[in-house]
């Protein structure tokens, strides 16, 4: 029993080789729109103002917005709840960033000839040669500047990731024999110690999730960590009052039992003045 991620850019080939896999080895395939389209259903957002925001990546010189990570915050969640059953190839954002440090996770990057890609994307989208051309440019770009940003990483660096294949001289059938042999290795088998360190993730991200819902709170620089089911929130929140709502809502999140903080409070609100922002 293992999760599969495959990074891979547009027109690559990733969806074939993520269903053919599937097929031989009886998992599920997961794609970036389903776990889009069940984030946007529990956390009451639109689909596509959901992957308008994840698509907006700021300019060379600017970081990520707050929002922008709130939005990254559902969508990991989202992620890690339709993929923690097991058996499951995801081919979608960020799977290899969302599951570092699972030990049952096979990361797989993909490459493919850029002739291919246009191709691939000319006939997906009825586009031309230029304008297919130009979506894949503007798409890898968009990747690396978002990736860059967010995890201080590049989306091609080969250390995310257990496996790379190339398409230029690989068929695809040999991709998934590797694949399939390499997924009979003990270390990536799913164990009891590799199944915690995905449910505490999973339970980190759902309560990094719930305190991103809140409005008051969204913003406030709050790291969460789960160890079974009593999770600790660490960092820090301007009030106290604050500082009680992050527990009250962590302590709420189905799968904890407890909620131990150690935040700092930054100040202390002025007699008479309300401690929530205006």
């Amino acid at each position: 029993m293992s999760i599969v991620t495959i990074t891979r850019g547009p027109g690559s080939g990733g969806r074939s080789l993520a269903e053919q896999l599937a097929v031989r080895l009886g998992y599920s395939s997961l794609t970036n729109r389903e776990v889009v389209d069940a984030c946007a259903v529990k956390y009451n957002i639109m689909p596509d103002e959901l992957v308008a925001k994840l698509e907006e990546v700021p300019g060379l010189w600017q970081r990520l917005t707050m929002t922008h990570n709130r939005y990254l915050t559902y969508l990991q969640a989202s992620a890690i709840e339709a993929v923690k059953r097991d058996n499951v190839i995801y081919h979608g954002l960020a799977g290899q960033l969302f599951l570092a440090g699972i030990p049952h996770v096979l990361k797989i990057r993909l490459e493919t000839p850029l002739d291919g890609r246009v191709e691939t994307v000319m006939r997906r989208f009825d586009k031309d040669r230029d304008a297919a051309l130009k979506y894949i440019l503007e798409a890898d770009e968009r990747r690396s500047r978002w990736v860059k940003l967010l995890y201080g990483e590049t989306w091609q660096d080969p250390s995310l990731y257990d496996m790379s294949f190339s398409l230029h001289n690989m068929s695809m059938d040999s991709i998934i024999e590797i694949v399939c042999l390499t997924l009979q290795r003990d270390e990536y088998l799913s164990t009891e110690a590799s199944q915690k360190r995905l449910q505490n993730l999973s339970l980190e991200c759902e309560v990094k999730a719930a305190l991103a819902s809140d409005d008051h709170l969204w913003k406030q620089h709050i790291t969460v960590m789960a160890v079974g089911d009593i999770v600790t929130l660490r960092g820090s929140v301007k009030n106290e009052k604050m500082r009680d709502a992050a527990v009250a809502i962590a302590s709420q999140v189905k799968g904890v039992s407890r909620c131990v903080s150690t935040m700092s409070v930054l100040s202390e609100p002025l007699s008479g003045r309300s401690p929530w922002p205006s």
